[in-house]
């Protein structure tokens, strides 16, 4: 018995291993084969390869693969693996920020705001099936992973409102370097002034602390949403850990 169970888990490791990497390499691929996709209205400038570090997206895909390579260490013996890639607030910081990448790019999607996929061209079709990973497949991979608690230990009360953290502060920085910056460089609409009043001054010459004041309390419901989401993944995971004790 005990054979068969550490064989389940070998394979188990080698499953999240095999996904770690192949989300680092899709990234290193993103950085290394960059071309620049004119689109008037999603990609209207060539802001650089390394400036696609930026996005929440990778960013928080990056911290998948990078905890999905660790907890594999871990279900192979590691026990400084252990430490890390077994904590539930870990889990759930990590399993909060890809559920948010896939539910905003997805909404977006359908709302026609994220950018379209195309599959006419081997790197166009390359850059869908990354868009694809990055916002499906990960997200869909690691919340099943997180409804198997690898121990009975519960997620702390202040949790969820720690989630937040992350979002914020990437969030004030992304909009400082925006206005800062020399490229006025915004990683998503919602961070640039001018996305609040075009949509609600319609095109109208707004000031900017107008356009700021506006986009405080959409900043305020952003943060909410990840809290919101913590706090309902943890719900989820201590019941479940709950029935593993």
């Amino acid at each position: 018995m005990n054979t068969d169970r550490e064989t389940r888990e070998k394979l188990r490791a080698f499953l999240l291993l095999l996904f770690g990497i192949f989300g680092i390499l899709i990234v290193v691929w993103r950085l290394t084969c960059y071309q620049f996709q004119y689109d008037p209205k999603h990609y209207p400038v060539d802001y650089g390869a390394y400036n696609v570090l930026s996005y929440f997206t990778l960013q928080s895909n990056i911290f998948s693969s990078v905890y999905l390579i660790i907890r594999a260490a871990a279900l192979y013996g590691s026990k400084r693996a252990r430490k890390f890639a077994f904590n539930p607030t870990v889990t759930l910081f990590v399993t909060t920020y890809i559920i948010i990448t896939g539910l905003v790019y997805n909404s977006g999607f359908l709302l026609g705001m994220s950018p379209p996929l195309r599959w006419n061209t081997p790197y166009s079709a390359m850059h869908s099936f990354t868009q694809m990973f990055h916002h499906v497949i990960m997200p869909v991979f690691m919340t099943v992973l997180f409804l198997f608690p690898a121990t009975d230990e519960k997620i702390p009360r202040k949790a969820p409102l720690l989630a937040g953290i992350y979002p914020l502060v990437y969030s004030i920085f992304s909009i400082i370097r925006g206005a800062a910056g020399k490229m006025h460089f915004y990683p998503y609409p919602f961070y640039r002034p001018d996305f609040y009043t075009d949509l609600f001054a319609k095109g109208r010459e707004s000031p900017m602390p107008a356009a700021y004041a506006l986009m405080l309390p959409a900043l305020i419901i952003g943060i909410g949403l990840f809290i919101g989401t913590a706090a309902l993944l943890r719900l989820i995971y201590n019941k479940r850990a709950e029935k593993r004790a």
